[in-house]
């Protein structure tokens, strides 16, 4: 009975509370609610999704395509089409409108990414050191901005500080992408 007891106390209890807290983790309908709040962003349940302002621009993070997608919207349109991510994924998405691959001669950078700009030397000016580092910083990197939108796709969303480093490089690139190229 004793040891009964000891392995329900030593085993199972733990095991529990560690599946609960991933499944409370992987889930938006639970994480986000915290999430929301720590980022000042108002929290939708159905679908779970976060809205709000951030750096000054409207923010929308959402489940699009089994993926969490985190758009801003420029003040006003852009000319200007940036996309940085993974030389695959930015290859297949390249379609029929190529913009200019843009090479930084930063071999940590290119080596990881690929980054394409409509405006080669806008795009140059916008992957400047500072924003190269901390585009390496992040373990996922998947940008698409365009027309009045930047958006970055990631496989999940469970902690506030990537959220935050993700909002303050698109707030940047958003600025970069209005004074660039403004329509």
């Amino acid at each position: 009975m004793v040891t009964i007891f000891l392995v329900f106390v030593c085993v199972v209890i733990p095991a529990g509370l560690y599946y609960w807290r991933e499944y409370k983790m992987s889930t938006p309908g639970l994480q986000w609610p915290v999430l929301g709040r720590i980022l000042g962003l108002d929290y939708c349940a159905a679908p779970p999704r976060l809205r709000g302002r951030s750096n000054g621009r409207e923010v929308a993070i959402e489940i699009s395509q089994n993926l969490v997608r985190i758009a801003m919207k420029l003040s006003r349109p852009s000319r200007l089409r940036v996309e940085i991510g993974p030389k695959e994924a930015v290859s297949l998405r390249a379609g029929m409108v190529v913009p200019d691959r843009v090479s930084t001669g930063d071999e940590a950078f290119d080596g990881r990414l690929l980054a394409r700009c409509n405006e080669k030397a806008a795009g140059l000016k916008l992957l400047e050191p500072l924003m190269r580092q901390r585009l390496l910083a992040q373990p996922h990197v998947d940008i698409l901005g365009e027309g009045a939108e930047i958006q970055w796709l990631l496989p999940y969303l469970k902690e506030p500080e990537p959220a935050e480093a993700i909002l303050e490089i698109l707030a940047a690139i958003a600025e970069e992408m209005e004074l660039s190229a403004g329509a």
